[in-house]
């Protein structure tokens, strides 16, 4: 969606961006053109901005129009307009080049940018300008992010994740390595994992499994849901797990809904829409089927075409029906906990 925006210095400026950390860190950002409303129409006039990923955490890319950001000061006014009305975790700059002088004033001021090429900084995600992580691991939030769940979860749902290698899980739970470096650092952090490398190679190493793995995490843990919506058309089970209701009731007495719920991942979502001509259902369309779009591939825990039974307690232990938060309850009897 990139040619939405007519400049052809824009439209190269953030395909190379793309092109950058697909090829140096493994990332995918995802750009997707955005004019949010609400926001001061000089903003517009001044930059332009896509919507997209880093690190499984949404993200804003902006761009000046001219090329140039004028001052430091004066951008960080721009980008706290930007904040008040973008619902984003991380803000990055996008820039053809970076003298010294700016280079400076951004770490001094913890700017993100990124310059195709050359230079990718952006602090919040440990990324310097030497595109390596830093050593120190960042204070834990609250809760985990979504490729450090999914390690979890592997790992309770008996996935043999001992001793693997950073490149390995990535390959099998398809994600960036940046991504599962960033994991490794978040579950070293929380104590969940011992620092663990083989040679060059930085392995896994959890401090416990089972019960005592998911009561020292089960607080951290958030439902993998993003946004649910409904469609018409052909999704295959292979792309897009039974989920909600229609899994529960796979694993559970819970009656089967007339309406079959999936789960597919967020960042694939329009591609699958696309690619399979799948249109927004009405109201009262009987062919409808619900899909939720979560922050992880759920095909990398499923089992035989529906969703794991954690991720799937996770989505639905606090629903609002007391029917379906009941049954999610029984999700963890196999467990033993």
């Amino acid at each position: 969606m990139l040619d939405e925006f007519p400049d052809l210095r824009l439209r190269a400026l953030a395909n190379a961006s793309e092109t950058y950390a697909r090829e140096a860190f493994g990332a995918q950002l995802y750009f997707d053109p955005i004019k949010p409303l609400g926001l001061p129409h000089f903003l517009y006039d001044r930059y332009a901005l896509w919507r997209g990923e880093l690190l499984d955490n949404p993200t804003v890319f902006i761009a000046p129009h001219s090329g140039g950001i004028g001052g430091v000061d004066e951008f960080l006014k721009h980008r706290d307009q930007m904040r008040r009305h973008i619902d984003a975790r991380l803000f990055v700059l996008l820039l053809d080049a970076v003298p010294a002088a700016l280079r400076r004033r951004l770490v001094e001021k913890r700017v993100a940018f990124i310059s195709p090429g050359a230079q990718f900084y952006v602090p919040e995600a440990f990324v310097d300008l030497r595109e390596t992580y830093s050593s120190e691991p960042g204070p834990s939030s609250e809760q985990v992010s979504p490729t450090t769940q999914v390690v979890i979860l592997a790992a309770l749902l008996g996935h043999d994740v001992h001793d693997a290698s950073l490149t390995q899980l990535a390959d099998r739970y398809q994600v960036a390595i940046m991504s599962m470096s960033r994991a490794f650092d978040e579950l070293e952090a929380l104590e969940l994992a011992r620092p663990h490398r083989v040679g060059r190679q930085r392995r896994l190493s959890l401090r416990f499994g089972g019960g005592d793995l998911w009561r020292a995490v089960e607080g951290r843990l958030q439902s993998p849901v993003r946004k649910t919506r409904y469609v018409t058309g052909n999704l295959p089970l292979n792309e897009a797990v039974l989920a909600g209701e229609s899994a529960l009731a796979r694993y559970t007495m819970l009656n089967e809904p007339r309406i079959e719920c999936r789960a597919a991942p967020a960042a694939a979502w329009k591609r699958m829409a696309r690619h399979h001509g799948l249109e927004t259902a009405w109201a009262y369309d009987e062919h409808r089927v619900e899909v939720q779009t979560w922050a992880y591939d759920p095909q990398v825990l499923s089992d035989n075409e529906v969703a794991d039974r954690l991720s799937l307690y996770l989505s639905a232990r606090h629903d609002a029906d007391e029917r379906v938060a009941q049954a999610a309850d029984h999700l963890l009897e196999p467990f033993g906990w």
